[in-house]
């Protein structure tokens, strides 16, 4: 193995960004996160701020939901090979959110979020004996954005909004470095690499605009611009011992052990529009549809480079990523069964982003079916209280002989997701 394989391998794992999160407010969650149109709580600084400008009190909104994927693997020919099966390690991931609303005039209100639009990882098991361990055994991303917003109501119908978002996000990778051994005329494994790019921040913004033309329709629209974020890091190699004193001291020499290596690279987080119509056919019954439109194929490459060793860094042609832009289709209702008590559900359809070249151990990225159901019930004139619950089923998804690293098979992902918030309005 070249270094400049190993460098290659890197940069394709830095892609665990991809993991894009949609839940941060749990009324939305329970309706598939179609509240685009609908907007009707703090949590519209992130689906859509416009409807800011409609709530009219200082609210606070507050909590979480905790995402628990889990999936699996089946090997094709020729490698690993048929009968292979890999399966996830059991993981959990926290993905809070806080929002802060306040209005400064009676057409002008201010808002500010906190929340994690990217983030989770994948962990697979035995990573000693895995069979895709030269790709990646443990990767994973976090991001944490700040997002205060500023919402125009210009009319009784119409509202503008426009707000800023500074985001903090980091990365992590471990995976084995391989060796052909002259000595035993096999791949040996020689080492281990593990890379944390620092905390590094970006800025971006978004906007969204509320049209209600008549009392039981509210049309809306948002976006949010991508993030180009270039980190530095390190990456440590750790040598594996193969048992030939000879073998093991060529490995020593030709790669850095025992020493921090720098690293830099750029990764574009991609910009999305939503587009959503709210139907209300009662005092009771709110219906909702967005089409959600994802600018995939702004990713096209990972750059990266080491500054210590420039012998690591790729040319930019190996470094190439395979995405292309999807659509999303959620659906969501809300039923009001007794004053103060809701009945929420939702459903989305998801197209992957990643052609079957980027479809790796690090983002087994597959078309997804999400569906949800949630209450919501107020616990006083001030409080309330939301609760959702989600399944993620994914679609099998094959590399079909075509994977960038040659590491063929079907991937099988799914996730269980559970939120609850608690809001306050005064």
């Amino acid at each position: 193995m070249k270094k400049i394989g190993l460098a290659l391998a890197l940069a394709g794992v830095l892609m665990a960004s991809g993991f894009n999160i949609s839940e941060h407010g749990t009324r939305a969650t329970a309706m598939g996160s179609a509240f685009v149109a609908r907007a009707g709580d703090p949590s519209a600084v992130f689906y859509n701020p416009a409807g800011l400008a409609f709530l009219g009190k200082t609210w606070i909104y507050i909590g979480g939901t905790l995402i628990a994927p889990h999936g699996d693997f089946e090997g094709d020919n020729p490698f690993p090979g048929e009968g292979v099966k890999e399966s996830l390690e059991a993981q959990y991931f926290p993905v809070p959110n806080l929002y802060f609303v306040r209005p400064l005039s009676p057409r002008l209100t201010f808002g500010f979020g906190v929340y994690s639009p990217f983030g989770l990882g994948t962990r697979w098991q035995n990573e000693e004996k895995f069979t895709g361990r030269y790709i990646s055994t443990d990767s994973y991303t976090k991001m944490i954005t700040l997002n205060p917003v500023l919402a125009y109501r210009i009319s009784p119908k119409l509202a503008l909004a426009v707000g800023l978002q500074y985001s903090f996000s980091k990365l992590h990778v471990k995976r084995y470095i391989p060796l052909y051994s002259p000595f035993t005329y096999r791949v040996e494994d020689v080492g281990t690499v593990t890379m944390d790019a620092n905390w590094k921040g970006s800025l971006s913004f978004n906007l969204g605009i509320i049209f209600k033309p008549m009392e039981k329709l509210s049309l809306g629209f948002t976006y949010r611009n991508k993030q180009v974020v270039d980190y530095t890091g390190k990456a440590i190699f750790s040598q594996i011992p193969t048992g030939n004193v000879i073998f093991d001291a060529l490995v020593h020499r030709a790669l850095p052990f025992d020493q921090d290596v720098d690293v830099a690279a750029s990764l574009t987080y991609p910009s999305s529009a939503v587009l959503g119509i709210a139907f209300f056919p009662t005092s009771r019954l709110s219906l909702e549809v967005d089409l959600e439109y994802g600018f995939w194929s702004q990713y096209k490459s990972m750059p990266i480079s080491f500054p210590q060793h420039p012998e690591l860094t790729p040319a930019e042609e190996e470094t190439r990523e395979y995405f292309h832009d999807t659509l999303a289709v959620r659906l969501g209702l809300e039923y009001e069964m007794k004053e103060g008590l809701y009945l929420r559900a939702g459903y989305v359809y998801d197209g992957a982003a990643a052609d079957p070249e980027s479809v790796t151990p690090i983002l087994p990225d597959t078309t997804r079916h999400l569906v949800s159901v949630g209450l919501g019930k107020d616990l006083n004139e001030n409080l309330y209280v939301d609760l959702s619950a989600m399944y993620l089923i994914g679609e099998p998804r094959s590399t079909e002989g075509k994977s960038k690293y040659g590491y063929e098979g079907t991937y099988r992902v799914s996730s269980f997701l559970f939120g609850v918030n608690f809001g306050y309005k005064f």
